[in-house]
C-alpha cells in the first residue's frame, strides 16, 4: 500500500492512464515526426501486451475469490458464483480483443518501420 492507502498496483494503473492522456494531448501539439510516431507505435504495442497480461491476470484472481471468502452479491436474486464465471468469460474476451489489437498494433509498427523521408528530413 502506498501512503493513499491504495495498492501499488493501483497506483501504476492510474499512473499509466494519465500517462496516456498525457501523451495523447502532447502529440496533438506536435509536428508529426516520423521517428517520433514509430517511437510511440512501439510503446503502443508494449502496452497492449502489458493490457493484455493484466486482463488474464485479473480474470484468474476474480475467479479464486470464492476459494477464501464468502461471497454475496448486492443484487437480491443473484448467484455470486454465477457471476463470477461471467467476469471470467468477461476478462477473457477484453484479453483477446487486447490481443488482437497489440497484432495490429505491431503490424503498424513494422508497417512504419519501412517508411522514411526523402532527403533526410524526418518532420512529415
Amino acid at each position: 500500500m502506498n501512503t493513499d492507502g491504495h495498492p501499488v498496483s493501483v497506483q501504476f494503473a492510474e499512473q499509466g492512464a494519465n500517462t496516456w492522456r498525457s501523451a495523447v494531448h502532447a502529440q496533438l501539439a506536435a509536428t508529426p515526426n516520423h521517428a517520433d510516431l514509430y517511437a510511440i507505435t512501439g510503446e503502443i504495442v508494449d502496452t497492449l501486451r502489458s493490457l493484455e497480461s493484466l486482463a488474464r491476470l485479473t480474470g484468474r484472481q476474480v475467479a479464486g475469490y470464492g476459494d477464501d471468502h464468502v461471497l454475496r452479491d448486492d443484487e437480491p436474486g443473484h448467484d455470486p458464483a454465477e457471476r463470477l464465471v461471467e467476469v471470467g468469460h468477461q476478462a477473457e474476451q477484453l484479453a483477446n480483443v487486447v490481443a488482437t489489437a497489440e497484432r495490429i498494433a505491431n503490424l503498424l509498427w513494422s508497417e512504419i518501420s519501412h517508411i522514411a523521408i526523402e532527403g533526410g528530413d524526418e518532420s512529415w
